[in-house]
């Protein structure tokens, strides 16, 4: 028996184009980043029929689940678990930012990224923590069918990164771009990935 676990990220906002911190910050999708949903909707409903959506509870996540749930019939379950990873005092602030007011947390989290908690927000091992546990259920309470996750870089990524059993000091190896699809398949040996980063259905864009 083989559970399908299409696992995506949201699309592009404003703040990824800005190369903003988002977190858990209520960020809208732009419109470039509304048209990805749809692509990426559309395709889904080619390649499964799906059974259940889950997303992210932030409208940015929620948006692009919403998209492919239309396609399918079907409503969207939100889990606040499936959240990006919360940056707190970091969030809005750019890069430039980052270097002048937080020049020791961006170094450690150059060099040592697992072990970063954020200035009132989380660590990275935190977030897999939560993020994994609401796979793991989600996996277990629809074994045997086709289910879509949406939900945010550093959360996708923390979860691809349980599933290669690969260091949260090393996530930067996996990319997760906006709009991006991971097909995971779990069988009684495990699961195994699919596909990774998948973007080529938006190419157009």
């Amino acid at each position: 028996m083989v559970t399908r676990i299409f696992l995506a990220r949201h699309g592009e906002t404003l703040w990824n184009r800005e190369q903003r911190c988002q977190g858990f910050t209520d960020v809208d999708l732009s419109e470039k980043g509304k048209e990805q949903a749809e692509k990426l909707a559309r395709y889904l409903a080619k390649i499964s029929r799906l059974e259940t959506v889950y997303s992210s509870d932030l409208i940015r996540a929620r948006k692009t689940a919403e998209a492919i749930a239309r396609f399918q019939g079907l409503e969207v379950i939100t889990d606040p678990r499936l959240r990006e990873l919360n940056q707190g005092e970091i969030e809005g602030k750019s890069l430039n930012c980052l270097i002048t007011d937080y020049p020791e947390v961006l170094q450690k989290w150059v060099t040592e990224p697992a072990e970063v908690k954020m200035p009132g927000g989380e660590s990275l091992r935190q977030l897999q923590a939560r993020a994994w546990q609401a796979f793991a259920e989600i996996v277990e309470k629809h074994r045997g069918e086709e289910i879509a996750i949406v939900a945010h870089n550093l959360c996708n990524t923390a979860i691809l990164c349980k599933i290669l059993e690969l260091d949260l000091n090393h996530f930067r190896r996996i990319k997760q771009s906006s709009g991006a699809l991971n097909i995971i398949e779990i069988t009684n040996t495990g699961p195994v990935i699919i596909r990774l980063n998948d973007t080529h259905f938006l190419e157009e864009l």
